[in-house]
Parts: structure tokens; C-alpha cells; sequence
């Protein structure tokens, strides 16, 4: 049976050869490589770009506050004063061993004593996020959001709030404040800050030691022995006197018994940095302050009279914003735009609708859309910002490449959201231009399959591209409009000579 297969196949091989002849497989390879019906290109769209100016800036509630001064031309001068509520760690505290009413009743008075204060405001750092941070004693840290002249030497004033800070407006909504607020600065009442202190601050990312206090009834030495170990910070003396008097002879009042009744009574502080031996502009950890008053008691040991120390923290908890002020600023020239961030500049851009109908009559196949932000490379930048976001105009909201970037969950910030928003492209350490993907956004509206629309895209300087929160600004005339979180939490700026929507595209013929 196989032979006489081999003998068949072997029989038919001429046959099957012959008719496999040359001009055969020209006439195939001619239909396989003829000219196509398709053709790519790069399309430049025609755009209309408009800038916007942010009068004020809404500041509390942005995770985090400025503290300091920075300085980039054109852009004038940044000033940043902290205000913030203050809250209890316990309500209705008892200081030192007995309350107040069993003092009283007893007619044994501890006699508490306040011997230090001090306001601990930390910096942000890799372990910020963590859910329970800890720290090494003599470590150091790298430290973000930290602007300017890491070795400025700067002075801090706190001052006493006399304005109460409702959560709540006349609307009963949640109260939106605003950096240029004029009833908060003029009710900024005496300073607090201890007046044995006259040293200067700088940075330093070494953690802070906190030790214990010696207890009388042993022989150790207590107060050699770590307590605890806090992230990074300034760790600002306070007056001894105002927390003896504001807080410590308040045991068992009613101004102690819930947060209302504190808040009305201690109104808040604000923070203030003056006297810069050069510009330095900090981000602080705000949700991590707070005020440690540290006191001593009398307390019966062995039958003799020994003073106690213990300490009383108060959170920097509640309300907190931002009063900025801007000097100095010219920007004159109407041929470029001008994006900077806190209270600062960002650009409308809008492509015009007849472009978006050419695009669904041509049936273009869009398989990029990107635009293009090019640098002003006249101006000497002390620190370039290294992402821009592209936002819905309108709304403040992320587009649809946001949702879609694949780098979207790559760890930290820095490595987050490349496709969409990639980095600033530099050449010879200097930036060139900007790519902010939004293919996916121009695709929808072409399509017409989602609810996308041609709105106005705003474009702003990015502090954290994977926050994607909305907040609010006021323009000149003092109308409400949406604005992305990340472009409130960087004071960097930088001007822009030239836009331009770059489209790659295939379409048929």
C-alpha cells in the first residue's frame, strides 16, 4: 500500500510543478504588494488658546499647606501664611493625676505648671502615606515638596486666631475658603511664640527625638531613654505662659468638654515665615501637626511631695488653608501663555468644531493626538516643573486617557501616568516641550459612542499627577470655576511660546 502511494505522488510532482511556472507567481506577488487604498499622515489642528487668571484660590482642604516664599520671574514673588484650627486629643482633659473636681473636693490642688510648648510641623516625606510611619533615631530623610534654597535660614511667627472658622456656609454647604480671605488677616491677634526665642529655622530631614520624662519613684533616669521618634520637621518653642492660661487653667471648664465649645473659645493660629536669607517655599504634612504643651504636677511619692512631668498634645485638626499673596508679577507678553501653580495662571484650549466634523467625515483612524507644549527657553527658571495635567475645562475632571494610561498604578507619582502626561522632554538639562496625550478623549468625541463632548481643555502645572481632585478658583469678576488639586499644590511655573495639536492618522483613500 505505501509503495504504490510514494509511486502516485511521485507520478503527479511534474504535473503540479509545471503548473506552479513563474509568471504564476508574479501575477500573486503583483495582487499581494499592488499600491494600497489606505494612507498615513500628521495633521496639525488649528486650536484657540486662552489664558486664565486665578484671582484666588480656594486652600483648605488640599491635603496639605504652604509655608514660605518663592520667587520666579516673570511671575513676581509667592507669600504663604498657614491658618488652621487647633483640637483636643481627649475632650474634657484631665491634667496630672486628679480632675479638677477631685482637686477641688479634696483640697488638693496639683498645681500644674506649663514649662514648654512647642508647634511641630512636619515635612512630607517617602513614609508620609503610610497608615502608621515609623522612624530611626538619627536617620535622615529625603524630603518632597520642599521649593527654593534648602539651606535658607527663615523666622516663624504664631499668632493667636481671633476669627472663628465655620465648616459650614449660609447655604448650609460645606464652607469653601480662599487664599485672599480679608476677615481671617485682619483678625490675627498676639503672638504665641516663646519669648525666649530669637533663633532663625532652617531644613533639616533628620527625625526628632522626643524623650521621657524622669519619674521620681525610681532610681533611673527616665529622661535619657527615647519616648518617641517624629518624621522630619519644624519643632517651633511656643509661650509657656498662653497654654498655662489657655488650656492648663481651663481643666474641667466647659470650654474643654467638645470640640465646638473649644474651637469657639481658641479660635486657631496662624503660621508665618519672614526674614528669608533666600527663597524657600515649604509643603507641610499639616494633617500631622500639632501643639505639644508639656507640663509638671505635684504628686505624692513615698509620702512626700515630687514633681510629675507629662505632656499634652493638640492637633492642628479641623480647618486649615492658605492666605497667598502674589507681588511683583508681569506678564505682559500676550504672544505666549503662562502656567504657574498655587495661586497662579493655567490656559484654556479649545479645538474648533468644524475640525471635529472634517475628522468624522473623512473617517479618520486617529491613532495619536497629542499636544505639544513648547518652552520659552529665554527665561531663567530656577526649577522647571516636570509634569503639566489636561483636565476638562469645565468641570476640573480628568479625561479618558487619564482612566486608560496603563502607567496609572506604577507606584509613586513620578512614574505614574507616562502615556497621558509624560515627563517635561529636556535637552542639555533644559526643557523643550510638553506632550499631554488625548487620544483617547478626541477619539470618543469622533466617535460619538460615549458622552463625550467638545469642551474646553484646561492644561495647568501638576504637583501629583495621581491626585486628580477638584477644587475651585475665582476669577477677576469673582466667578466660581473648577480647578484641579494637583495645580494648587506647586508653586512652579513656566511660560509657553507655542501650542500646537499634533494628530497621527490613517485614512482611506
Amino acid at each position: 500500500m505505501n509503495n504504490t502511494l510514494k509511486l502516485l505522488f511521485l507520478a503527479a510532482l511534474p504535473i503540479f510543478l509545471g503548473a506552479c511556472s513563474d509568471n504564476s507567481f508574479n501575477e500573486i506577488e503583483g495582487a499581494l504588494l499592488k499600491e494600497p487604498n489606505f494612507s498615513t499622515s500628521v495633521y496639525t489642528a488649528t486650536l484657540s488658546v486662552a489664558q486664565m487668571q486665578q484671582k484666588a484660590v480656594q486652600t483648605n482642604g488640599l491635603g496639605g499647606t504652604f509655608l514660605g516664599r518663592y520667587t520666579q520671574a516673570p511671575f513676581g514673588t509667592k507669600q504663604a501664611r498657614i491658618v488652621a484650627q487647633v483640637g483636643l486629643s481627649s475632650l474634657n482633659p484631665t491634667f496630672g493625676a486628679q480632675t479638677q473636681a477631685n482637686e477641688n473636693k479634696n483640697s488638693k490642688p496639683e498645681n500644674e505648671t506649663v514649662t514648654e510648648a512647642y508647634l511641630y510641623l512636619p515635612y512630607f516625606n517617602p513614609n508620609s502615606s503610610a497608615q502608621k510611619p515609623t522612624y530611626a533615631q538619627n536617620a535622615e530623610y529625603h524630603l518632597d515638596s520642599i521649593y527654593g534654597n534648602k539651606a535658607a535660614t527663615f523666622k516663624v511667627a504664631v499668632n493667636e486666631l481671633d476669627y472663628y472658622l465655620s465648616d459650614i456656609d449660609a447655604d448650609l454647604n460645606a464652607k469653601q475658603y480662599y487664599s485672599n480671605n480679608a476677615d481671617i488677616a485682619a483678625h490675627i491677634a498676639s503672638s504665641i511664640v516663646s519669648a525666649t526665642t530669637t533663633s532663625t529655622f532652617s531644613v533639616s530631614n533628620k527625625s526628632i527625638v522626643r524623650y521621657q520624662f524622669d519619674n521620681p519613684e525610681t532610681t533611673d533616669d527616665e529622661s535619657k531613654k527615647v519616648s518617641d521618634i517624629l518624621a522630619p520637621g519644624l519643632r517651633i518653642p511656643l509661650s509657656a505662659a498662653f497654654f498655662q492660661s489657655k488650656i492648663i487653667d481651663k481643666e474641667g471648664s466647659k470650654e474643654l468638654t467638645n470640640l465646638n465649645n473649644f474651637r469657639r473659645y481658641f479660635k486657631g493660629i496662624t503660621i508665618t515665615a519672614t526674614d528669608f536669607s533666600a527663597d524657600l517655599m515649604m509643603l507641610l504634612d499639616i494633617a500631622k501637626a500639632k501643639i505639644e504643651v508639656v507640663y509638671h504636677y505635684d504628686a505624692e511619692v513615698k509620702g512626700a511631695t515630687k514633681k510629675r512631668t507629662n505632656r499634652f498634645e493638640m492637633p492642628l485638626q479641623g480647618i486649615s488653608m492658605n492666605l497667598i499673596e502674589n507681588t511683583g508679577a508681569n506678564l505682559t507678553d500676550t504672544s505666549k501663555w503662562y502656567l504657574s501653580g498655587a495661586l497662579g495662571q493655567t490656559v484654556s484650549i479649545t479645538l474648533s468644531d468644524a475640525e471635529i466634523a472634517r475628522f468624522k467625515s473623512e473617517r479618520w483612524m486617529i491613532t495619536d493626538a497629542s499636544l505639544l507644549l513648547y518652552v520659552d527657553k529665554t527665561v531663567s527658571y530656577v526649577q522647571e516643573p516636570e509634569r503639566l495635567y489636561v483636565y476638562n475645562a469645565q468641570t476640573g475632571g480628568s479625561l479618558a486617557d487619564y482612566l486608560y494610561d496603563p502607567t496609572k498604578s506604577n507606584g509613586t507619582a513620578a512614574y505614574s501616568y507616562l502615556i497621558h502626561l509624560p515627563k517635561l522632554h529636556k535637552e542639555n538639562n533644559k526643557g523643550v516641550y510638553y506632550r499631554l496625550r488625548i487620544t483617547n478623549h478626541l477619539l470618543n468625541i469622533i466617535s460619538g459612542t460615549t458622552s463625550a463632548t467638545n469642551v474646553p481643555l484646561g492644561v495647568a502645572v501638576a504637583s501629583n499627577v495621581q491626585n486628580a481632585n477638584i477644587s475651585t478658583y475665582l476669577d477677576a469678576a469673582n466667578a466660581k470655576h473648577k480647578i484641579p488639586i494637583t495645580a494648587l499644590a506647586t508653586p512652579l511655573s513656566t511660560v509657553i511660546k507655542d501650542v500646537k495639536l499634533e494628530i497621527h492618522y490613517t485614512k482611506t483613500k
